[in-house]
């Protein structure tokens, strides 16, 4: 019976991880460049179940009754990196990535990261940045160096190369790309941050266009019925074991 109650309770913890994962999703399902996660989850090991209830002349021999899980446990999220839908926008400044890759971004020490969001503004200084401050990259064709891409008061323009005019110079608006977006660390804002990148040359970026988030709102609202009515089924046999054991317990004071 307890056993019944450990497996519950493990189910339990695994479930209210998954409604935390499906909860983000649907409240990011308008953030731009957004990539959907899912909870994976493992089974605990099996452990033999063994008594002494098979007696012969007497004597109790081993006798295997089965195996016994003890339940689920979180094992990793997975995000999904599949292509959202690209919407226009009015904006020139921005840039929707189709296929592959990431844009890289820096902070003010020059820390790199890594974002599909490509809603980008024009600083105060007037560098091309994110929403939230930090710097696109890209090389100057010019000296071939990688940096900050200054825009100015221009307006910016984008070829198919991915060749990107602005302040009175060309850049190469580069993305990058790893050998497993799996090892990719999320951090605020929308960023990655993650060890190995490599140039992708195969992916076009559209100016004038976001990509927003892949999100399947019909998917993720239905995961989250089911697993708001497993929680509450794991609830109940909870309750039922807990009310039984306390019987057990008043009777077994009693007598």
């Amino acid at each position: 019976m307890l056993r019944g109650m450990y497996t519950s309770i493990s189910s339990m913890i695994t479930l209210q991880a998954r409604q935390s994962v499906v909860n983000n999703n649907i409240a990011n399902i308008n953030t731009t460049g957004y990539k959907s996660e899912e909870l994976l989850t493992k089974t605990f090991d099996d452990y033999l179940i063994v008594n002494h209830d098979d007696y012969k002349d007497g004597v109790g021999h081993r006798n295997e009754v089965g195996e016994l899980s003890f339940g689920v446990s979180i094992d990793d999220t997975f995000t999904e990196y599949s292509q959202g839908t690209l919407y226009e926008t009015d904006n020139n400044t921005d840039f929707a990535i189709v296929g592959d890759g990431f844009f890289r971004v820096i902070d003010e020490n020059d820390n790199e990261f890594f974002t599909r969001d490509g809603s980008f503004r024009v600083d105060e200084q007037g560098y091309l940045t994110t929403s939230t401050g930090y710097l696109v990259t890209g090389t100057n064709i010019q000296t071939g160096e990688l940096g900050p891409i200054y825009v100015g008061n221009d307006r910016i323009s984008l070829n198919q190369a991915n060749e990107l005019t602005a302040g009175g110079q060309e850049y190469k608006l580069n993305l990058y790309n790893f050998e497993d977006n799996q090892n990719l660390e999320k951090v605020s804002n929308n960023l990655y941050s993650g060890e190995g990148a490599t140039e992708v040359l195969n992916s076009q970026i559209k100016q004038s266009h976001l990509e927003g988030s892949n999100v399947d709102y019909i998917n993720q609202t239905a995961l989250l019925m089911e697993t708001v009515k497993e929680f509450e089924a794991n609830q109940k046999v909870i309750q039922t074991i807990d009310s039984t054991l306390q019987k057990i317990a008043n009777e077994i004071g009693r007598i």
